[in-house]
């Protein structure tokens, strides 16, 4: 199809748009973001499970649900690669990149650009030198909410 990109051999469209949030998720969502851009991964990863567990229960879309999921594997890799766990960045990587390569940006936030951004953490297993003072869940610049 016109307008596709491929990356890792799974096809991503650039037009595929997140549904709004309720209030009470986009707080969730901001939390888990702010949590996750100070390095506090295992909150962050706390506070977007609860995102998760809202979006399941009202029945969102499986992809926004999985979208949610993804972000959470990355502060679950993160928080992995702090504790210089391989097996843990890797078995994360390999679970969330399903999970995020359709989406170019959601809910304000540049997910292709963050995909890119985490797989230099999994690049860095058994070095350990990449540092933590950087990592920022990357915005939009298309954000139209």
């Amino acid at each position: 199809m016109p307008n596709e990109k491929h990356f890792n051999g799974r096809c991503f469209r650039p037009n595929m748009e997140a549904s709004p949030l309720s209030n009470e998720e986009a707080v969730l969502l901001e939390q888990g973001r702010h949590e996750f851009d100070n390095g506090r991964y295992w909150h962050a990863h706390e506070a977007w499970e609860d995102l998760w567990n809202s979006l399941k229960r009202r029945n969102a879309l499986q992809t926004e649900i999985l979208l949610v999921q993804g972000l959470i594997q990355t502060a679950a890799l993160l928080y992995n690669h702090q504790r210089q766990k391989e097996r843990g960045v890797t078995n994360q990587w390999e679970k969330l990149v399903p999970k995020l390569t359709s989406w170019k940006t959601a809910w304000g936030f540049d997910i292709e650009q963050h995909l890119l951004n985490i797989a230099v953490y999994v690049e860095d297993v058994g070095q350990w030198q990449q540092s933590y003072e950087n990592v920022r869940l990357p915005l939009s610049s298309e954000v139209s909410e």
